[in-house]
């Protein structure tokens, strides 16, 4: 059952409801042009619908379907891929960052960032549509988690430089030992600092492979393998006595 109600307002008053809903669909249609804007009735229906009062359930499906909430909810269902973008952009400004796995692939990182998305629309009550444009902001916006890391300055990274130092350090201690058992020694430091070095991520197989290249070209003699008898140890005996 419909009931019919019948507002006597002032000239006044009803310009100005006037001017308030023209006002409505100005800034509606500005904000989205696609959006398609309510009927005065409607309008009216919504202002009323703000006071505490029971509300029918045809009142109710009319407001949620061409009201001010409906059209609330279709801006943020547009918007909420651009605000995600807007906060992950900024975020470094102000010490924060989205990091990701760095041994993912580009298809890997965007199909974990679709899972994401659709969980984050589903637990906001948005329109799962907008699965893949939020998707794709995510992957974008998120960097190497060693990128992040230097950014940041992380007490990782820093091991991890330190790391790097030492390696170059070796291998300088390497070429200029004058002893060929403290060479070696420290030859084997070098291969032990550069494995944890490449688990670290600071230096590259390609790198390392380098480092060790050149230690062979300057000392090829820690390279050979040293006779094991009576002899040889009786030699290598007197050289460190002589030394």
């Amino acid at each position: 059952m419909t009931t019919e109600i019948t507002l006597a307002l002032p000239e006044e008053a009803a310009a100005k409801l006037r001017a308030e809903f023209e006002h409505f669909v100005k800034l509606s249609t500005g904000l989205d042009n696609e959006f398609t804007p309510p009927g005065f009735d409607d309008f009216l229906r919504a202002r009323l619908l703000h006071h505490d009062g029971p509300l029918t359930e045809r009142a109710v499906t009319r407001l949620l379907s061409g009201g001010e909430y409906a059209w609330a909810k279709r801006v943020f269902n547009k918007q909420l891929p651009n605000a995600m973008a807007t906060l992950m952009r900024d975020a470094q400004r102000y010490g924060y960052g989205l990091a990701v796995r760095y041994e993912w692939t580009p298809q890997e990182r965007l199909a974990h960032a679709r899972d994401w998305s659709r969980q984050i629309l589903e637990d906001a009550g948005a329109d799962l549509a907008f699965t893949d444009p939020l998707a794709s902001q995510l992957a974008t916006s998120a960097v190497d988690i060693r990128t992040l890391e230097e950014q940041m300055q992380t007490p990782a990274w820093r091991v991890a430089q330190s790391l790097r130092r030492r390696v170059y350090d070796l291998m300088y201690m390497v070429q200029t030992e004058r002893t060929a058992g403290a060479a070696r020694s420290r030859l084997g430091e070098l291969r032990a600092l550069l494995g944890l070095s490449m688990d670290y991520g600071t230096v590259s197989a390609e790198e390392a492979a380098r480092v060790m290249e050149q230690v062979e070209q300057t000392c090829p003699h820690l390279f050979r393998e040293e006779p094991d008898d009576l002899f040889a140890r009786v030699a290598a005996w007197l050289r460190r006595v002589l030394v």
